[in-house]
């Protein structure tokens, strides 16, 4: 009988974590991952490859041990943010979940029981709504940016959507199937993580910003593109309409930089400050994690707990 031999975990070679990445990349691509976090992954790997061949210490997947990323999420964590540690440690997760399932951890995952870095309680910031006022004031006048800026701010103060949302919204009103802007219903269709469509409700202000928006929209150079957003060079990107959000708050007079999420946090908390349900702000806001949901919503928990208790009252009914 021919002998057997049973291949030694020890000479065992996954290849260097370098060549791995690009296919971690196409993997995430295939679950139909964001752009946005597609980047941070393979970002977060390309970042721990690095910093092993700094410090000469092992490159090949197989040989990476828990110490070696710990003491690069340390580095991490003495460079940067606490949270920006923490989504370092969990794109890694990601990348080392992938290659055990690839087969290419024979001595088991490195991070198994690795614990992320903790991230110190800190509420999002929010605009009140003089300070929403404000910055819908800096959009006044009545040429195609002041317009389109004006429809823009509205569209994130109504709906809460991201920035990649807003960016993608296609306007082509003569065609139901690619059309997602809907003026006399109020509604609003937005592609979200995953893949996953929902419907938005519009304000009648909002509404009217928009339709003042895509009566000018209508006269561009570019207005046969498919995208609602356009600029100078026809439709904006997510860059673009972060820009004019930094814009605004600027011209409002804020002193920190101003960013689409700010305002996602806010309509989060004006949710439910005016009592909205947790379920439907999920639903809303496409989340499908109650996590993020805590998140958003521990800015000005407590002006909203207080305010819940004087509606309350109990004391005053007895």
């Amino acid at each position: 009988m021919r002998e057997v031999h049973t291949k030694d975990v020890s000479t065992y070679s996954g290849g260097d974590l370098a060549a791995n990445i690009d296919s971690f990349r196409r993997h995430l691509a295939a679950e139909n991952l964001s752009p946005r976090t597609l980047k941070a992954y393979t970002e977060a790997a390309r970042l721990l490859d690095g910093f092993l061949a700094d410090r000469g210490m092992p490159r090949n997947v197989a040989n990476i041990r828990r110490e070696h990323v710990e003491a690069f999420v340390a580095e991490q964590l003495e460079r940067l943010k606490p949270a920006t540690a923490n989504n370092r440690h969990r794109s890694l997760r990601a990348l080392f979940k992938w290659l055990e399932e690839e087969g290419e951890l024979p001595s088991g995952n490195p991070m198994m029981k690795m614990k992320p870095p903790r991230v110190p309680e800190q509420p999002p910031d929010i605009l009140r709504e003089d300070e929403l006022k404000a910055l819908l004031k800096t959009c006044e006048g009545k040429d195609f940016e002041a317009r389109r800026d004006h429809a823009i701010l509205r569209v994130f103060i109504d709906t809460g959507a991201r920035v990649g949302e807003v960016a993608g919204i296609r306007w082509n009103p003569d065609d139901d199937e690619n059309n997602d802007l809907d003026l006399d219903q109020g509604l609003l269709r937005v592609l979200g993580k995953g893949a996953r469509w929902r419907l938005v409700h519009l304000g009648a202000k909002c509404v009217r910003a928009l339709d003042r928006y895509v009566r000018l929209r209508g006269r561009h150079p570019h207005a046969d593109a498919r995208w609602l957003w356009l600029g100078q060079k026809g439709r904006m990107t997510d860059s673009g309409i972060r820009q004019v959000v930094r814009r605004r708050g600027h011209q409002a007079g804020f002193a920190k930089q101003l960013h689409p999420h700010i305002l996602r946090h806010s309509f989060a908390h004006a949710w439910l400050h005016a009592g909205g349900g947790e379920t439907d702000l999920m639903r809303v806001a496409g989340w499908r994690s109650r996590q993020m949901l805590e998140r958003y919503g521990a800015s000005a928990a407590q002006e909203r707990s207080l305010s819940a208790a004087k509606r309350l009252a109990l004391g005053d009914r007895v």
